[in-house]
């Protein structure tokens, strides 16, 4: 519900949410995440050298990404394809 909330609605129209009573976000900030704590996590995750799996993986996403792009193509064009959710989106 939570990510719901807060990937389709609109930023400015958020002022408070709740999760099972407990405040999770007010006055436009997260109260239960520790931003430097955070920061500092994600820049020690990625000095470490890629595994192996992850190697594999990023080559298979550069091989099939102009596959993907062909298929896609004029699907986010905004005069072909309105999303549904258009009424909540950021277009």
């Amino acid at each position: 519900m939570l990510d719901a909330v807060l990937q389709r609605a609109k930023s400015d129209g958020v002022d408070l949410v709740m999760v099972a009573g407990a405040v999770v976000y007010e006055g436009g900030r997260f109260t239960r995440v520790d931003r430097d704590a955070a920061l500092r996590e994600l820049h020690a995750s990625l000095q470490r050298s890629l595994a192996d799996d992850e190697i594999e993986r990023r080559a298979l996403s550069k091989a099939l990404l102009p596959h993907v792009r062909r298929f896609s193509a004029g699907y986010f064009d905004p005069d072909t394809h309105l999303p549904y959710y258009r009424p909540s989106s950021r277009v």
